[in-house]
């Protein structure tokens, strides 16, 4: 055979067997010239199992153990079982010269992996399934699509009927982007099921359950039930690395030493210096003669960084997640003040200080303060003022920053009415501190920061809440509606969606009074008008209907903008038995508006400026509410709520979602009754 015909021969059964990644071969000439192949195969890392070579410990570490065979190179050795050959190298210095057979090279079992058992990662579907959310009160398609972090056109795309009408109690699907999901670009949304627990959820999507009490502010580990939908950060925990520097006794080589005809294995280790049983064992199976090869493990100890498990040991334990709840809400930041006993810190951030408004709302709760003087708790309180007229707006809003972060608030109220600064929210969001939004009717900030407390109820909860109260109160009584329609009028829109269209009456004012009514029938005049002037022609031609038509029920409803003339139009309010919804209402012939005046007077030597809202009965009403609250709840609305006796503003937190902030969908529909007193009916959700 030819060396051509051979090689052909050998590279067609290595291409055949495909085990092998080195090959060699070498023609010699025998004595009778007869051409003869020696042929080496290297085998790489698939030919030979670790798994069949002994290990042997060695300074508390497991190594692979190897003998030398006749032949071997450290090259071999290497790629034969898939060893890091520098690795190998480092901690076999004997293999820098010729190889003696019989000598034992060493590879760390767990080289190539991590120190910890490292955390499977969540593999993902390639779709996620979608979310079914119960529309709830004032939830619009808009609000939805926030809340979720889609697109409103998403939403249309597969709700197509959410397009021209969305009330409570409607499912609406919510897709979810497996993409953005993977990437970590967005949140996978989950339906808490029944038995499910905070630590089983983390579990199943590789997250932690602090990662869970982060994305969602509004749940605890007891409060959260079946159809309770969580945000979660899928994977989040693959790319947590904890390192840790600790002291570590390892094997920094191993070297060779030849045996003397009178060894011992206590002789080698006092001329080598090393410990007899792990002389002993590095050196398991070796007859200890003359000119055998013992290997000689040299121990070394250093400090060393290394990565360790970040799985948290609370979240084995109730008492150990309430600690990482703690942790994530902040909670107890008031107790590190040196003060005796339980104190309460709240922190005033007014708009201007040159405005009636802030100083009518400073004076209230100051009053407020006073009267809780004698509370089995202290009050702390810090006035701030972000003076518009400073140059350096960064500046300035920098300096609070920096007096809140001295003062360590509990809260911190504000009186922005316009652009509720986003630096003040992000600032309470870091901090765990409830910023309260007292007069911000149109931020939006609520609905993702999670401490965000929007007080004056949005408009689109308010204006559903009036629609179902008028159809659950005032249902049976036939629509008019009075006046050029304002197609901005979201309380309108929700009244008339809740009536049959061909049931409905519309009168100009120019013809209000020539109406023909039923006998003995009912009738709810809304009315369009804002202005003083069109809502008194309003009310002229509801007193002729109602003069010749006595056997009939006449009711009037205005809009919120209505309470700007109640007080001048009061007595034909009454007459005209009129309706309006309101946010709010200070009733100053009543028991507490009057006593309120009277501490507002006697303090400070006049009666608080009238204005809607009364802004000093604004500063009482917060004041009184959430400064006993703070006391009774340690700071966690999650944990409680208080019930306040508002005079003005009625107030009852909820929170939007798992992960937003909190919102007052209280509100008053305000009666002025043919009998001349006022109701203040409460509509709550």
């Amino acid at each position: 055979m030819n060396e051509k015909g051979l090689s052909a021969i050998g590279l067609n059964w290595l291409l055949c067997s495909g085990s092998f990644e080195y090959f060699a071969c070498e023609m010699k000439k025998y004595i009778l010239g007869v051409a003869a192949a020696t042929c080496v195969f290297l085998s790489g890392p698939a030919a030979v199992s670790v798994k069949n070579l002994p290990k042997v410990s060695i300074a508390g570490s497991e190594y692979y153990m190897y003998e030398v065979k006749k032949g071997d190179s450290k090259y071999g050795i290497a790629n034969r079982f898939g060893w890091n050959i520098d690795r190998l190298d480092q901690l076999n210095p004997s293999l820098s010269g010729k190889l003696e057979k019989g000598t034992k090279v060493y590879y760390p079992v767990n080289s190539d992996s991590r120190s910890f058992d490292s955390v499977s990662e969540f593999v993902a579907p390639e779709t996620y399934p979608v979310i079914r959310h119960v529309v709830g009160k004032g939830e619009t398609v808009y609000s939805l699509a926030k809340m979720y972090g889609v697109t409103v056109d998403k939403i249309y795309l597969y709700n197509p009927s959410s397009k021209t009408l969305l009330k409570r109690g409607d499912v609406i699907t919510i897709p979810q982007e497996s993409d953005a999901i993977n990437d970590g670009s967005s949140f996978l949304y989950y339906t808490v099921k029944g038995g499910d627990t905070l630590a089983g959820i983390a579990s199943e999507y590789n997250t932690s359950v602090e990662q869970l009490l982060r994305d969602n502010k509004g749940v605890s580990d007891s409060n959260f039930s079946s159809g309770d939908i969580l945000r979660v950060s899928v994977n989040s925990n693959k790319d947590v690395v904890m390192k840790k520097e600790v002291e570590e006794t390892h094997i920094a080589r191993i070297d060779t030493y030849k045996a003397d005809k009178n060894d011992t294995w206590e002789t080698v280790a006092r001329k080598t210096g090393v410990d007899v049983e792990e002389l002993r064992e590095a050196n398991s199976g070796t007859h200890l003669k003359k000119n055998a090869q013992i290997a000689i493990p040299v121990i070394e100890t250093t400090t060393v960084e290394k990565e360790v498990d970040p799985f948290d040991e609370r979240e084995n334990s109730l008492e150990g997640r309430r600690d990482i709840y703690k942790e994530v809400h902040m909670l107890g930041v008031a107790d590190s003040v040196p003060d005796a006993g339980r104190s309460v810190s709240i922190a005033l951030v007014i708009e201007d200080p040159m405005s009636k408004r802030d100083n009518e709302f400073t004076r209230g709760t100051l009053l407020a303060i006073d009267r809780l003087k004698n509370s089995p708790y202290s009050i702390r309180f810090k006035l701030l003022a972000d003076s518009r007229s400073a140059a350096d707006s960064v500046k300035a809003s920098q300096s609070i920053l920096n007096q809140l972060d001295d003062f360590k608030a509990d809260m911190v109220v504000t009186t922005y009415e316009k652009n509720f600064p986003n630096w003040l929210a992000e600032y309470g969001e870091e901090n765990g501190i409830e910023i309260v939004n007292s007069f911000d009717v149109k931020s939006e900030l609520y609905m993702e920061n999670p401490s965000i407390i929007h007080l004056l109820t949005p408009t689109a909860y308010f204006s559903d809440e009036v629609g179902e109260w008028a159809a659950s109160n005032l249902g049976s009584y036939r629509l008019v509606l009075v006046g050029k329609e304002d197609s901005d009028d979201a309380f309108a829109e929700s009244i008339i969606g809740r009536r049959d269209a061909s049931s409905i009456m519309r009168r100009q004012l120019d013809n209000l009074a020539e109406t023909k009514l039923d006998e003995g029938g009912r009738y709810l005049f809304y009315g369009f008008p804002t202005s003083k002037e069109e809502i008194q022609r309003m009310l002229t031609a509801i007193e002729y209907l109602k003069e010749n038509n006595p056997f009939t029920d006449i009711k009037v409803m205005g809009r919120p903008s209505w309470i700007t003339v109640a007080e001048g139009l009061k007595e034909r309010f009454h007459k005209a038995d009129v309706y309006f919804p309101s946010r709010f209402f200070f009733d100053h012939t009543a028991g507490p508006g009057k006593e309120f005046i009277a501490s507002y007077s006697s303090a400070y030597g006049h009666g608080p400026i009238r204005s809607f809202p009364t802004y000093a009965v604004a500063g009482f009403d917060i004041a009184n509410f959430f400064i006993p609250g703070i006391a009774s709840n340690d700071g966690d609305f999650n944990a409680f709520i208080p019930e306040g006796h508002e005079i003005q503003t009625p107030i009852n937190l909820e929170r939007v979602g798992n992960w937003g902030g909190f919102f007052n969908p209280s509100a008053y529909m305000i009666r002025f009754s043919p009998y001349g007193d006022i109701e203040k009916i409460l509509i709550r959700r």
